[in-house]
Protein backbone atom coordinates (compact mmCIF):
# COMPACT_ATOMS: atom_id res chain seq x y z
CA UNK A 1 0.00 0.00 0.00
CA UNK A 2 2.83 2.16 1.03
CA UNK A 3 3.89 1.84 -2.54
CA UNK A 4 0.90 2.32 -3.73
CA UNK A 5 0.98 5.69 -2.61
CA UNK A 6 4.13 6.04 -3.36
CA UNK A 7 3.94 5.80 -7.03
CA UNK A 8 0.22 7.96 -6.97
CA UNK A 9 1.81 10.88 -5.07
CA UNK A 10 4.47 10.80 -8.03
CA UNK A 11 1.72 11.08 -10.40
CA UNK A 12 0.01 13.62 -8.91
CA UNK A 13 3.35 15.80 -8.96
CA UNK A 14 3.99 15.04 -12.43
CA UNK A 15 0.31 16.02 -13.40
CA UNK A 16 0.51 19.35 -11.50
CA UNK A 17 3.48 20.47 -12.90
CA UNK A 18 2.61 19.27 -16.16
CA UNK A 19 -1.13 20.67 -16.40
CA UNK A 20 -1.47 23.62 -13.68
CA UNK A 21 1.90 25.57 -13.61
CA UNK A 22 2.91 26.14 -17.36
CA UNK A 23 -0.73 27.20 -18.42
CA UNK A 24 -0.90 29.40 -15.02
CA UNK A 25 2.24 31.13 -16.09
CA UNK A 26 1.21 31.75 -19.38
CA UNK A 27 -1.78 33.00 -18.40
CA UNK A 28 -0.41 35.42 -16.12
CA UNK A 29 2.39 36.34 -18.79
CA UNK A 30 -0.36 37.52 -21.09
CA UNK A 31 -3.11 39.01 -18.68
CA UNK A 32 0.06 41.15 -16.37
CA UNK A 33 1.33 42.32 -20.14
CA UNK A 34 -2.00 43.17 -21.25
CA UNK A 35 -2.83 45.35 -18.11
CA UNK A 36 0.39 47.10 -18.49
CA UNK A 37 -0.47 47.74 -22.21
CA UNK A 38 -4.17 48.40 -22.24
CA UNK A 39 -6.61 48.78 -24.95
CA UNK A 40 -4.85 52.37 -25.64
CA UNK A 41 -1.40 51.08 -26.28
CA UNK A 42 -2.25 47.44 -27.33
CA UNK A 43 0.50 46.93 -29.62
CA UNK A 44 3.74 49.13 -27.94
CA UNK A 45 5.66 46.09 -26.43
CA UNK A 46 7.91 48.65 -25.64
CA UNK A 47 5.96 49.61 -22.86
CA UNK A 48 6.10 46.02 -21.46
CA UNK A 49 10.42 45.78 -21.94
CA UNK A 50 10.49 49.33 -19.96
CA UNK A 51 8.18 47.75 -17.00
CA UNK A 52 10.49 44.59 -16.76
CA UNK A 53 13.74 46.93 -17.07
CA UNK A 54 12.23 48.87 -14.11
CA UNK A 55 11.41 45.92 -11.98
CA UNK A 56 14.75 44.81 -12.90
CA UNK A 57 16.90 47.52 -11.14
CA UNK A 58 14.30 47.21 -7.83
CA UNK A 59 16.23 46.82 -4.55
CA UNK A 60 13.82 43.59 -3.81
CA UNK A 61 14.88 41.91 -7.02
CA UNK A 62 18.64 41.55 -5.65
CA UNK A 63 17.14 40.16 -2.69
CA UNK A 64 17.53 36.27 -2.22
CA UNK A 65 14.35 36.35 -0.46
CA UNK A 66 12.44 38.52 -2.58
CA UNK A 67 13.22 36.65 -5.96
CA UNK A 68 12.27 33.36 -3.72
CA UNK A 69 8.70 35.02 -2.11
CA UNK A 70 8.21 36.26 -5.59
CA UNK A 71 8.62 32.96 -7.16
CA UNK A 72 6.80 31.34 -4.95
CA UNK A 73 3.93 33.76 -5.49
CA UNK A 74 4.05 32.98 -9.01
CA UNK A 75 3.75 29.82 -9.11
CA UNK A 76 1.40 29.31 -6.42
CA UNK A 77 -1.25 32.04 -8.27
CA UNK A 78 -0.41 29.23 -11.44
CA UNK A 79 -1.71 26.80 -10.03
CA UNK A 80 -4.35 28.02 -8.50
CA UNK A 81 -5.62 29.57 -12.08
CA UNK A 82 -5.04 25.77 -13.66
CA UNK A 83 -7.29 24.85 -10.81
CA UNK A 84 -9.79 27.32 -11.91
CA UNK A 85 -9.04 26.47 -15.38
CA UNK A 86 -9.80 22.42 -14.57
CA UNK A 87 -13.03 23.66 -12.72
CA UNK A 88 -14.46 25.79 -15.77
CA UNK A 89 -12.95 22.60 -17.51
CA UNK A 90 -15.93 20.29 -15.85
CA UNK A 91 -18.65 23.47 -17.06
CA UNK A 92 -17.38 22.88 -20.69
CA UNK A 93 -17.87 18.84 -20.38
CA UNK A 94 -21.04 19.60 -19.13
CA UNK A 95 -21.83 21.74 -22.12
CA UNK A 96 -20.47 19.70 -24.39
CA UNK A 97 -22.59 16.46 -23.65
CA UNK A 98 -25.87 18.30 -22.91
CA UNK A 99 -26.07 18.89 -19.33
CA UNK A 100 -26.92 22.93 -19.80
CA UNK A 101 -27.87 24.70 -16.65
CA UNK A 102 -31.47 25.99 -16.45
CA UNK A 103 -30.67 29.76 -17.70
CA UNK A 104 -29.41 28.46 -21.02
CA UNK A 105 -31.60 25.49 -21.79
CA UNK A 106 -33.48 27.43 -24.13
CA UNK A 107 -30.60 28.27 -26.34
CA UNK A 108 -29.62 24.60 -25.87
CA UNK A 109 -33.35 23.84 -26.99
CA UNK A 110 -33.05 25.49 -30.40
CA UNK A 111 -29.49 24.97 -31.13
CA UNK A 112 -31.05 20.79 -31.18
CA UNK A 113 -33.80 21.70 -32.99
CA UNK A 114 -31.65 22.85 -35.82
CA UNK A 115 -29.16 20.12 -35.88
CA UNK A 116 -32.43 17.99 -35.64
CA UNK A 117 -33.49 19.43 -38.91
CA UNK A 118 -30.16 19.29 -40.41
CA UNK A 119 -29.76 15.84 -39.98
CA UNK A 120 -33.11 14.84 -40.98
CA UNK A 121 -32.60 16.57 -44.38
CA UNK A 122 -29.15 14.81 -44.57
CA UNK A 123 -31.23 11.18 -43.88
CA UNK A 124 -33.97 11.90 -46.14
CA UNK A 125 -31.34 12.94 -49.02
CA UNK A 126 -29.27 9.46 -48.33
CA UNK A 127 -32.67 7.30 -47.88
CA UNK A 128 -34.31 8.94 -51.66
CA UNK A 129 -30.66 7.72 -53.27
CA UNK A 130 -30.67 4.58 -51.29
CA UNK A 131 -34.47 3.80 -52.55
CA UNK A 132 -33.39 4.31 -55.74
CA UNK A 133 -30.97 1.77 -55.34
CA UNK A 134 -33.30 -1.01 -54.13
CA UNK A 135 -35.26 0.01 -57.03
CA UNK A 136 -32.78 -0.81 -59.63
CA UNK A 137 -31.21 -3.40 -58.07
CA UNK A 138 -28.20 -4.97 -57.63
CA UNK A 139 -25.33 -4.48 -58.50
CA UNK A 140 -24.90 -1.15 -57.65
CA UNK A 141 -23.46 1.23 -60.26
CA UNK A 142 -20.10 3.29 -59.06
CA UNK A 143 -21.13 6.34 -59.34
CA UNK A 144 -24.32 5.32 -57.15
CA UNK A 145 -22.45 3.81 -54.25
CA UNK A 146 -20.19 6.90 -54.03
CA UNK A 147 -23.36 9.27 -54.01
CA UNK A 148 -24.49 6.79 -51.08
CA UNK A 149 -20.92 7.00 -49.03
CA UNK A 150 -21.08 10.99 -49.52
CA UNK A 151 -24.65 11.03 -48.46
CA UNK A 152 -23.76 9.02 -45.27
CA UNK A 153 -20.42 11.32 -44.45
CA UNK A 154 -22.34 14.79 -44.79
CA UNK A 155 -25.35 12.71 -42.46
CA UNK A 156 -22.90 11.42 -40.30
CA UNK A 157 -20.80 14.33 -39.99
CA UNK A 158 -23.89 15.97 -37.61
CA UNK A 159 -24.45 12.96 -36.25
CA UNK A 160 -24.04 9.13 -35.76
CA UNK A 161 -27.65 9.17 -34.71
CA UNK A 162 -30.96 12.03 -35.02
CA UNK A 163 -29.58 14.82 -32.90
CA UNK A 164 -30.85 15.11 -29.00
CA UNK A 165 -28.76 17.30 -27.65
CA UNK A 166 -27.57 21.06 -28.87
CA UNK A 167 -23.30 19.45 -29.12
CA UNK A 168 -21.80 17.05 -31.19
CA UNK A 169 -20.23 15.33 -28.28
CA UNK A 170 -23.31 14.62 -25.96
CA UNK A 171 -25.15 13.15 -29.31
CA UNK A 172 -21.50 10.75 -29.84
CA UNK A 173 -21.55 9.55 -26.28
CA UNK A 174 -25.39 8.95 -26.98
CA UNK A 175 -24.77 7.39 -29.95
CA UNK A 176 -22.22 4.70 -28.41
CA UNK A 177 -24.87 3.55 -26.04
CA UNK A 178 -27.58 2.99 -28.43
CA UNK A 179 -24.75 0.95 -30.79
CA UNK A 180 -24.03 -0.94 -28.32
CA UNK A 181 -27.81 -1.75 -27.11
CA UNK A 182 -28.89 -2.25 -30.79
CA UNK A 183 -26.26 -4.71 -31.32
CA UNK A 184 -26.24 -6.56 -28.30
CA UNK A 185 -29.59 -5.24 -26.11
CA UNK A 186 -26.32 -4.22 -23.48
CA UNK A 187 -26.91 -1.67 -21.23
CA UNK A 188 -23.51 -0.39 -21.28
CA UNK A 189 -24.09 2.10 -18.43
CA UNK A 190 -24.48 -1.11 -16.22
CA UNK A 191 -22.29 -3.02 -18.07
CA UNK A 192 -19.59 -0.99 -18.42
CA UNK A 193 -17.51 -1.21 -14.35
CA UNK A 194 -18.05 -4.93 -14.54
CA UNK A 195 -16.43 -5.09 -18.73
CA UNK A 196 -13.62 -3.09 -16.94
CA UNK A 197 -12.63 -5.31 -14.68
CA UNK A 198 -12.26 -7.86 -17.25
CA UNK A 199 -10.09 -5.45 -19.56
CA UNK A 200 -6.25 -6.34 -20.27
CA UNK A 201 -3.84 -3.91 -19.39
CA UNK A 202 -2.94 -2.55 -22.31
CA UNK A 203 -6.47 -1.97 -23.15
CA UNK A 204 -7.31 -0.08 -20.03
CA UNK A 205 -4.20 2.04 -20.73
CA UNK A 206 -5.47 2.99 -24.09
CA UNK A 207 -8.71 4.03 -22.79
CA UNK A 208 -7.19 5.80 -20.09
CA UNK A 209 -5.00 7.58 -22.93
CA UNK A 210 -7.72 8.16 -24.78
CA UNK A 211 -9.64 9.74 -22.32
CA UNK A 212 -6.47 11.80 -21.36
CA UNK A 213 -6.62 13.32 -24.90
CA UNK A 214 -10.09 13.91 -24.49
CA UNK A 215 -9.58 15.94 -20.66
CA UNK A 216 -6.74 18.09 -22.50
CA UNK A 217 -9.43 19.09 -25.13
CA UNK A 218 -11.40 20.43 -22.57
CA UNK A 219 -9.17 22.08 -20.47
CA UNK A 220 -7.71 23.64 -23.65
CA UNK A 221 -11.28 25.15 -24.21
CA UNK A 222 -11.77 26.18 -20.86
CA UNK A 223 -8.67 28.44 -20.42
CA UNK A 224 -10.66 30.86 -23.20
CA UNK A 225 -12.79 31.71 -20.48
CA UNK A 226 -10.39 33.14 -18.43
CA UNK A 227 -8.51 35.08 -21.64
CA UNK A 228 -11.88 36.48 -22.34
CA UNK A 229 -11.96 38.27 -18.90
CA UNK A 230 -8.63 39.76 -19.93
CA UNK A 231 -9.84 41.21 -23.14
CA UNK A 232 -11.68 43.74 -21.10
CA UNK A 233 -8.51 45.59 -20.54
CA UNK A 234 -6.62 44.41 -23.50
CA UNK A 235 -8.78 43.14 -26.79
CA UNK A 236 -6.30 40.89 -28.38
CA UNK A 237 -6.73 38.47 -25.87
CA UNK A 238 -10.04 38.09 -27.18
CA UNK A 239 -8.59 36.31 -30.59
CA UNK A 240 -6.71 34.24 -28.20
CA UNK A 241 -9.73 33.31 -26.34
CA UNK A 242 -11.35 32.64 -29.88
CA UNK A 243 -7.99 30.60 -30.83
CA UNK A 244 -8.41 28.14 -27.74
CA UNK A 245 -12.40 27.25 -27.67
CA UNK A 246 -12.22 26.29 -31.50
CA UNK A 247 -9.05 24.24 -31.42
CA UNK A 248 -10.06 22.75 -27.74
CA UNK A 249 -13.74 22.04 -29.50
CA UNK A 250 -12.15 20.49 -32.70
CA UNK A 251 -9.56 18.60 -30.63
CA UNK A 252 -12.58 17.39 -28.10
CA UNK A 253 -14.71 15.97 -30.81
CA UNK A 254 -11.84 14.34 -32.18
CA UNK A 255 -10.94 13.11 -29.14
CA UNK A 256 -14.53 11.74 -27.98
CA UNK A 257 -14.59 10.31 -31.22
CA UNK A 258 -11.63 8.18 -31.21
CA UNK A 259 -12.63 7.34 -27.35
CA UNK A 260 -15.71 6.41 -28.30
CA UNK A 261 -14.74 4.00 -31.27
CA UNK A 262 -12.43 2.50 -28.39
CA UNK A 263 -15.45 1.91 -25.90
CA UNK A 264 -17.43 0.18 -28.17
CA UNK A 265 -14.18 -1.72 -29.84
CA UNK A 266 -14.02 -3.07 -26.20
CA UNK A 267 -17.31 -4.24 -26.11
CA UNK A 268 -17.05 -6.11 -29.56
CA UNK A 269 -14.13 -7.74 -28.70
CA UNK A 270 -14.41 -8.53 -24.97
CA UNK A 271 -18.44 -8.82 -24.47
CA UNK A 272 -18.12 -12.35 -24.48
CA UNK A 273 -15.50 -12.34 -21.84
CA UNK A 274 -17.51 -10.57 -19.34
CA UNK A 275 -20.46 -13.21 -20.13
CA UNK A 276 -17.94 -15.94 -19.02
CA UNK A 277 -16.77 -13.99 -16.24
CA UNK A 278 -20.66 -13.68 -14.93
CA UNK A 279 -21.36 -17.19 -15.50
CA UNK A 280 -23.57 -16.48 -18.56
CA UNK A 281 -23.77 -18.89 -21.03
CA UNK A 282 -21.95 -17.69 -24.35
CA UNK A 283 -20.71 -20.46 -26.78
CA UNK A 284 -20.07 -18.32 -29.56
CA UNK A 285 -19.65 -14.45 -30.05
CA UNK A 286 -21.83 -12.14 -27.93
CA UNK A 287 -25.59 -12.07 -29.10
CA UNK A 288 -28.56 -10.17 -28.37
CA UNK A 289 -29.88 -12.27 -26.12
CA UNK A 290 -26.91 -13.26 -24.47
CA UNK A 291 -27.02 -9.16 -24.00
CA UNK A 292 -30.01 -9.08 -22.52
CA UNK A 293 -29.06 -11.78 -19.98
CA UNK A 294 -26.41 -9.75 -18.95
CA UNK A 295 -28.23 -6.61 -18.68
CA UNK A 296 -30.87 -8.30 -16.55
CA UNK A 297 -28.50 -9.43 -14.60
CA UNK A 298 -26.22 -6.62 -13.41
CA UNK A 299 -29.59 -3.94 -13.40
CA UNK A 300 -30.85 -6.66 -10.68
CA UNK A 301 -34.29 -5.78 -11.31
CA UNK A 302 -33.68 -1.68 -11.42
Amino acid sequence: MNAVLAELGKNLAARWLTHLVPSGLLFLAVAGAGRLLGQAHWYDVGRVTRALDELAGHPASRSTGGVVLAASATVIASAGLGLLAQALGGAVERLWTGDWPPPLRPLGARLTERRRGRWRAAEDAYARVDARAVEQGPPLGPGTVRELARLAAVRNRISLVEPAHACWTGDRVRALDLRVHQAYRLDLDSAWSRLWLVLSADTRTELRTAREVYDAAVRLAAWSLPYLLVAVWWWPSALIALGLAMIGARRGRSAMDAFAELVESAVDLHGRDLALALGVDCPGRLDRETGLEITALLRKGA
